[in-house]
């Protein structure tokens, strides 16, 4: 790898703004994880069905997942420094909602408002990454970033079930409100949208209109559907465990109590950054990102199978193929390297967030799997859910093998034209 020679102030600030977005990326990630805890004691106050619960927990991702393709038009046009502190100010609005939420609407409403907030927080990084970091460290930065944000997935496992515990749900989200806000602020000193040194392409977007043909050149790159089948089922298996349905089915299928479900669940978000930081360099050492792909999903399919298929299987056995999943399913970041690669600098807002709607919604529809399969079998729900992951995973695999690893600059160029 080459040696970083950028001046060391603008090495310092790459550094701070990479523990900004770390911060405001592991907040969104305590919030799509603290499901699994905090949704079945909301739904105990209010009396939710299990129909609802699904819904309940997938809206979140649903309306991050709408907002991803006007997200990478603002960021392309407008930066990260203008349009976060706004996206950020309505998940703190949601964050409060909920703290004080006494109907299924007003529930509703803050989770919208929460999933929308922090929906792009993702690719805000992604972008400023790949304007203040050389491309080489693309997958490298992004998987630190992962692992840093890891910590808002391990206060959303065992500590937020304990704080639960003895003071209730509704003062954990006070509390985060809080946190979120200062770091917003501090982030608003903090962002750059590029270095001081950095040469704007000519055809970075200037108008609306410009953004939207930046978006066609996107869609219409060749064979790109193929990647995006993989960004559909790359967060929704692990994080349809982690963020909702692990708590309940370690509950009904093992008699856990809430301390005992978050003392595994914190085992599968400890796995997470240690995946990330797994992966992260892998990108560097092999050639072909799809091959490392591909045998992590391919990894992940077994243990849904697993899962799904075999008879009383022990808790122990649960808990090991849990925190594999969870481990597994930071082959995300290879992914996005590899979407990052197809396209240059004033396109990768648009191209990964593209990618990245499509994990929310595979996210949104997995959460909803469950309850549907528990509506469908209340006895036979969660094996059958399984199974249904494991079948997706193996199409997802099959078409993705049709994308493209590595496409020259002219190839790049000619499917923006």
């Amino acid at each position: 790898m080459p040696m970083d020679t950028r001046p060391t102030p603008v090495r310092r600030r790459a550094f701070y703004i990479f523990l900004i977005c770390a911060v405001l990326f592991g907040i969104g990630q305590f919030h799509r994880l603290s499901g699994a805890v905090t949704i079945p004691a909301i739904a105990i106050d209010l009396g939710l069905s299990v129909d609802r619960l699904g819904f309940v927990a997938a809206v979140l991702f649903f309306t991050s997942a709408i907002l991803q393709i006007p997200n990478g038009l603002l960021l392309d046009r407008f930066g990260s420094r203008r349009i976060v502190p706004i996206y950020v100010g309505f998940a703190i609005a949601g964050c409060i909602l909920l703290t004080f939420a006494s109907s299924y609407e007003e529930l509703l409403i803050s989770r919208m408002l929460l999933g929308g907030g922090f929906s792009v927080t993702m690719m805000s990084a992604y972008v400023l990454f790949a304007k203040w970091y050389p491309v080489e460290k693309f997958a490298t930065v992004t998987s630190w970033m992962m692992a840093a944000s890891g910590i808002g997935s391990i206060i959303a496992s065992y500590p937020l079930a304990f704080f639960i515990d003895e003071f209730g749900w509704r003062p954990a989200y006070l509390i985060v409100a809080a946190v979120t806000l200062v770091a917003v602020v501090i982030g608003g000193f903090v962002i750059r949208d590029t270095p001081p040194d950095y040469q704007r392409n000519e055809k970075q977007p200037t108008t609306l209109r410009e953004s939207l043909r930046g978006y066609s050149a996107v869609l219409v790159f060749p064979r790109f559907f193929f990647l995006l089948a993989m960004g559909f089922v790359a967060f929704g298996p692990a994080t349809a465990i982690l963020g909702m349905w692990g708590g309940p089915y370690l509950e009904t299928q093992y008699g856990l109590s809430g301390v005992e479900r978050g003392e595994i669940l914190l085992l599968m978000v400890i796995a997470v950054p240690v995946g990330a930081l797994f992966f992260g360099p892998l990108d560097r050492v092999f050639q072909s990102r799809k091959r490392i792909v591909l045998i992590a999903v391919l990894a992940e399919i077994c243990a849904f199978v697993t899962l799904g298929t075999v008879e009383n299987l022990p808790l122990w056995g649960v808990c090991v193929l849990f925190v594999i999943i969870a481990f597994l399913q930071q082959h995300y970041v290879v992914l996005a390297a590899h979407c990052r690669s197809l396209f240059p600098d004033y396109l990768v807002g648009r191209a990964n967030s593209t990618l990245n709607m499509t994990s929310i919604v595979g996210v949104g529809v997995m959460q909803s799997l469950f309850g549907w399969a528990l509506v469908y079998s209340p006895e036979r729900g969660y094996q059958i859910a399984f199974v249904c992951i494991a079948l997706t995973l193996m199409l997802a695999t099959v078409l993705y093998l049709a994308a493209i690893e590595a496409p020259s600059v002219d190839r790049a160029v000619e499917a923006e034209s």
